[in-house]
Formats: C-alpha cells, structure tokens, sequence
C-alpha cells in the first residue's frame, strides 16, 4: 500500500546565536503510519530535532516540507494550518487554572480553531480509554497528579485531530501505569485514522520496542537511522 510522505526535511539544521551547531544538517521523511522511536544522550539534539520541526526554533538552514510543500514558501496562514496538523507534546504538562474541561476547552478560544467546536463525546471517548469516569473533567488541575497533568494534556491536543505527533518524552516522569495510559491513548489515536504519524523521543528500550515501528538515534546533533 502506498504510503503518502506527510513530514520531510532536506539539509535541515539549527544553531545558536554564539554558533553552537546544534542540529547539524539532517534529511528525514515521515510518512503515513509511520511510528518513529527517537533515542539518544540527554543534550544529543532529540528536543531541538522536534522544537525545530514544529517552528518553535527557526531553522539556521534547510528546509521542512508539509506534504512535499516547502514551509518557507507558504502563506501565513498556511503556516497556522501546519501548526495544527503537527503538534509538539512536551514533558512538562502545562495546565491552567480551572477544571480539566476548561483545559480543554482551551484551544478553541484561539482563532485557528474558532470553526471547530469542543466535542464533549469524545472526551467520554478518551476518558474510557484511561479508566476514568465523567466526574474527572471537573476536577481541578490544582490537585492533579502529574501523570493526570499529562493526560489532560494529552487529550486536549488529541481531540484537534492533527496529523503528526512530535512527542518529546511525554512519559519520562510518569509512572507505569500512567505510561501505559498515555500509550493507549496515542495508540487509539493512531488507530482511528492510519494516516497519521509520530516522531517519539524516548530513553526507554523497552518503551521503544512497545512503540516504535522504526527507531532513529541522535548522537552530537546528527540523525541515524536504525532498527527497532
């Protein structure tokens, strides 16, 4: 079966303002289905490969190509669109104030998504894959544990339906069964619609063998491809 390439980058790389090359020039494709363990030394490039993905730093040269459209060639709204269809999960789970479903609510307050509206059943959806009931939407993000943080967080990104996850060890300080409950939910996210794809860093080989169906290893800011 064909699969369409969604992500590719050539020559891509990043440095920092005193020329610390911290990316050096790399060349992926991210493809339907592809699910894509990233591994590697803390400081080996893996968060800034990701951050650089999803424009949160800006690219020192090279180019990201969004369905084999070159980024820096589209409009700026087209550029909001590509921020929605690829989504960076980071470790640390940022919640406001309030109850899990204003968190929720949160996104559709920004104009890229004022069309869309909050889908209450769907959060049933994704509660029941986590084994939680309807009363945990009003629970206050205050007296979450954090791996409830990351769930909530998880989810308020998932229920936006983008089309590549960018997820920047979203389990690393989470327990067992919070591990495995932020894995059910990508699972069934990617189970819902096959086309979709993730980049995943992660420090764990056991995790990597569960999650990956390839893996690729940074090393001193440059990008290899291996096995699982």
């Amino acid at each position: 079966m064909h699969r369409s390439t969604l992500l590719s980058t050539q020559n891509l790389s990043y440095q920092t303002s005193d020329d610390r090359i911290l990316l050096h020039p790399t060349n992926i494709r991210v493809n339907q289905g592809d699910r894509i363990g990233l591994h590697g030394l803390s400081g080996s490039g893996k968060s800034v490969l990701l951050r650089t993905l999803a424009l949160l730093n800006c690219p020192s040269s090279g180019e990201i190509y969004w369905q084999d459209q070159p980024i820096s060639q589209l409009s700026g709204k087209a550029v909001q669109q590509y921020r929605t269809q690829v989504a960076y999960v980071q470790q640390q789970a940022n919640l406001i104030n309030g109850s899990v479903e204003d968190n929720l609510r949160l996104p559709y307050q920004l104009a890229v998504y004022h069309q869309q509206q909050a889908d209450p059943q769907q959060w049933l959806k994704m509660l029941q894959q986590i084994e939680r009931k309807e009363d945990f939407l009003r629970q206050e993000s205050e007296n979450l544990s954090g791996g409830e943080r990351q769930l909530v967080c998880l989810m308020r990104i998932l229920q936006l339906s983008p089309q590549v996850l960018l997820l920047d060890e979203p389990t690393s300080a989470l327990d067992p069964e919070s591990t495995q409950q932020v894995e059910q939910l990508i699972n069934h996210w990617l189970q819902n619609n096959p086309q979709r794809a993730y980049i995943w860093i992660s420090h764990n080989p056991d995790q990597l063998q569960r999650i990956a169906s390839q893996q690729w290893k940074m090393n001193a800011g440059k990008l290899y491809f291996d096995e699982p």
